[in-house]
C-alpha cells in the first residue's frame, strides 16, 4: 500500500475516531441527562400525587366530621321531639328546633354526596333514609295527618335503629380515613 494512501487512511480513521468518540460522549451525556430528568419528573409526580391524596383525605375527614355531627344532632332533636309528643306538650317549639337541625343536616348531606367514596355513601344514604323516615312520621304525628302504622312507639324503635346506623356509618368513615382497620366480616 502506498505510504500516502496509508497516511491518508490513518488520518481519516483518526479523525473519524475522534469525531465518533465526541458523538458517543455527547449521546451518553444526553441519555444520562434524560434519565435524570425522568427520575426527577417521576419524583415530582409522586410527590404531587401524595399531596393530592392527603388533601383529599383531609377534605373527607372534614366532611365526615361535619356530617356525623349534623346527623347526630338531627337525630337527637328528632328524639327530643318524640318525647314532647309522647308527653303531650305543645310541639311547636320542639318542631322549630327539629327544622333548624334538619336544614343544617341537609346541607351537610349535600356536601357529603359530592366527596365521599361509594362505600361510605352507602352508609350515608342509609342514615339519610332513616332520618327522613323518622322525620316524616313525627311530622305527620305533629300535624295530626297520620297514616296506618304511624305511632310514637314505632318512632322510638326507628330512632334506636338510627343510632345504630350512625355508629356503623362512623365506623365506615373511620376505616376510609385509615383511623381504624376494617372489621372482619
Amino acid at each position: 500500500m502506498d505510504p500516502t494512501v496509508a497516511g491518508l487512511l490513518a488520518a481519516v480513521v483518526g479523525v473519524g475516531g475522534t469525531l465518533g468518540s465526541a458523538l458517543l460522549t455527547q449521546r451518553r451525556g444526553d441519555a444520562s441527562r434524560r434519565e435524570e430528568w425522568e427520575r426527577l419528573e417521576g419524583t415530582r409526580r409522586a410527590e404531587t400525587a401524595a399531596r393530592r391524596a392527603e388533601s383529599g383525605r383531609e377534605a373527607r375527614r372534614a366532611a365526615y366530621t361535619e356530617f356525623n355531627a349534623a346527623a347526630r344532632h338531627y337525630l337527637a332533636t328528632l328524639n327530643d321531639h318524640s318525647h314532647v309528643l309522647r308527653i303531650g306538650y305543645d310541639p311547636q317549639e320542639s318542631l322549630a328546633t327539629v327544622e333548624a337541625a334538619r336544614v343544617d343536616y341537609r346541607r351537610r348531606y349535600a356536601e357529603a354526596q359530592m366527596i365521599v367514596p361509594d362505600i361510605v355513601l352507602t352508609e350515608v344514604r342509609r342514615v339519610d333514609r332513616d332520618l327522613n323516615s323518622v322525620y316524616g312520621v313525627l311530622a305527620r304525628l305533629t300535624r295530626g295527618t297520620t297514616r296506618d302504622g304511624d305511632d310514637i312507639e314505632g318512632v322510638r324503635d326507628a330512632i334506636k335503629q338510627g343510632w345504630q346506623d350512625l355508629s356503623r356509618m362512623r365506623t365506615t368513615m373511620r376505616e376510609d380515613l385509615g383511623v381504624t382497620r376494617p372489621s372482619p366480616e
